[in-house]
């Protein structure tokens, strides 16, 4: 039986018994610090409790997406590189959609492709063109077939930010040209205007969740799943690559008729805490016989009790100067202040005090810190 959560005291006589559908909306690529330029994810901070530091287990989608759904690193679900979403680990890993369709939940979604995510659980998976498909009109089409399924549990991708970076920079450019990299400001601004493009994308679909009243009866989360650079690093020319904050500061907001309005939390938490959270949200119990969730809720941050929490992160570029697809071989650990980078193929280490070098210029490594063996110690555990 469903039981209201603790932030749904209206539930019954507001919704008249009705179980709280979720709406998952991920902004593929979104910088940070790009949305921080731009009125409308501003505004939608007014209808939030916003998270501006959600730090991904890995700054490319597959890795990202995979952590999210199952509430762990990768070096536990099995997708720790590139070419690894085929060695999820499906018979010990309970996802967020297998959660709610076992509650009696439709669960659906819609993706770039079926790869980025694993898909157990959802009763229908969609995928679109990146390229042909109007994402306003085909996500407007769906919550209104989806509405005369509820309670349901939707997930929805937002691609074309994705597909801009591909055709704009990936193709364009090598992962060390110098028309690129010296180009910053100019590069940004482009970016920028891809992201303004989001912005339309999202209060469009947000809007539609009001016409078809579905916004009083869901939870909705919209978040990113990695940044991206724009020629912040030589030899990054995207994402990916390193664990710099331009690709690992995510974000996200979570709405909700009994949230809080207009609370900004900037504490550190992390994309495997993004299922215990909905977990917590909706009451729902951890699945015996399965691999342990890594990650914890940050629900109670809401409240104003906040941990300190170490967010670990992980990639194996496609390409830069240390490729390794298969398998990861960059790694980071980062706390509200700090952040230790360990690159195993070159076994180069970098520290940055983030409260006073936000842009990660001056690497700290060997200068004595406590907090260097300290982190040390958390990227080996890890390993």
């Amino acid at each position: 039986m469903f039981k209201a959560p603790k932030f749904f005291g209206k539930l019954s006589s507001k919704f008249s018994g009705k179980k709280p559908n979720i709406i998952m909306i991920m902004i593929d690529g979104a910088r940070y610090d790009a949305i921080s330029k731009v009125d409308y994810y501003q505004e939608l901070k007014k209808d939030s409790v916003f998270f501006p530091n959600l730090i991904t287990y890995a700054p490319y989608t597959i890795a990202s997406l995979h952590a999210v759904f199952s509430g762990m690193n990768g070096n536990d679900n099995g997708v720790n590189g590139y070419y690894k979403s085929y060695s999820f680990d499906k018979k010990k890993c309970f996802t967020l959609a297998q959660y709610f369709k076992e509650q009696g939940y439709h669960t659906e979604c819609d993706l770039i492709y079926e790869s980025i995510i694993p898909t157990q659980g959802f009763d229908k998976v969609r995928s679109h063109n990146e390229f042909k498909d109007d994402l306003v009109k085909r996500h407007s089409e769906i919550l209104l077939q989806i509405k005369n399924k509820q309670p349901f549990c939707l997930f929805l991708d937002y691609s074309k930010l994705h597909t801009k970076l591909v055709s704009e920079v990936i193709k364009k450019y090598s992962d060390f040209d110098e028309a690129y990299f010296k180009d910053k400001d100019n590069n940004f601004k482009k970016y920028l205007g891809w992201v303004e493009t989001s912005a339309d994308y999202l209060k469009s679909i947000l809007d539609k969740t009001k016409e078809l009243g579905l916004w009083e009866n869901s939870v909705i989360l919209v978040f990113t799943d990695h940044g991206v650079s724009v020629g912040d690093k030589v030899g990054e020319k995207a994402y990916g690559v390193y664990l710099y904050d331009y690709t690992l500061k995510s974000f996200l907001y979570v709405i909700g008729k009994d949230f809080s309005k207009n609370l900004e939390i900037k504490n550190v938490v992390r994309t495997i805490d993004v299922l215990p959270t909905i977990m917590d949200m909706f009451k729902l119990k951890e699945k015996e016989n399965y691999k342990k969730i890594q990650g914890k809720s940050f629900l109670s941050f809401i409240k104003g009790e906040i941990d300190d929490r170490i967010a670990y992160s992980e990639t194996g570029g496609l390409g830069g100067p240390t490729p390794s697809p298969e398998k990861h071989n960059v790694r980071s650990v980062r706390t509200d202040k700090w952040k230790l980078v360990y690159n195993e193929t070159n076994k180069e280490k970098e520290l940055y005090d983030l409260e006073n070098d936000p842009q990660e210029k001056n690497n700290l490594i060997g200068k004595g810190l406590e907090i260097e063996n300290k982190l040390w110690e958390e990227i080996q555990g890890n390993m």
